[in-house]
């Protein structure tokens, strides 16, 4: 039995390399630029990881705020502003000062960073005495006392005035005393 043989011109030889050739450096162009997607990806996919962590931490906050009750919920509020006084990020206090407050008794940070330890101390102890609500504007009535060396003068009475606008979204003020 003899076996048939096909026999290729050289001018169809080249012409099958070429081909050949072609398809082999469409295929490695196709798998270069699904790699580089594919990279550019997970680094976009970290970025929204981040972005998405926040959001979940925040989302899990909000939570947490809709099962408080209202009072638990502006004790709240005014424990991040006093303890973002404790460990002197006053930029941050400042933030959550209501404007026209921040413009009437302290129109810079300068004047609201003199006016901190005339009130509060490096650790104050604070009591909620009495909270009262009118529509989304919330007074809470505190006694301040200072935790390590109780100052003369000590304790002082104030009222802290927080408006929420929706769950960790707020603003207050304070009486200047």
């Amino acid at each position: 039995m003899q076996k048939n043989r096909i026999q290729f011109t050289k001018k169809e030889k080249i012409w099958y390399a070429i081909v050949a050739l072609l398809i082999f450096a469409i295929i490695l162009a196709t798998i270069l630029n699904v790699r580089k997607n594919s990279s550019e990806k997970v680094e976009n996919r970290e970025d929204l990881t981040i972005e998405e962590a926040e959001e979940n931490e925040n989302q899990k906050l909000i939570a947490a705020l809709q099962n408080m009750e209202e009072r638990e919920r502006m004790e709240y509020y005014f424990g991040i502003f006093l303890e973002e006084i404790e460990t002197g990020k006053y930029e941050k206090a400042y933030s959550l000062l209501y404007e026209d407050f921040k413009k009437t008794y302290f129109p810079t940070l300068d004047d609201f960073k003199k006016y901190l330890p005339t009130v509060f101390s490096e650790m104050s102890n604070i009591t909620h005495d009495n909270i009262e609500r009118n529509g989304d504007v919330y007074v809470l009535w505190i006694t301040i006392t200072d935790a390590i060396n109780g100052k003369p003068g000590q304790p002082k009475e104030m009222n802290i005035v927080i408006q929420e606008n929706d769950y960790n979204d707020f603003a207050l003020s304070f009486s200047v005393i």
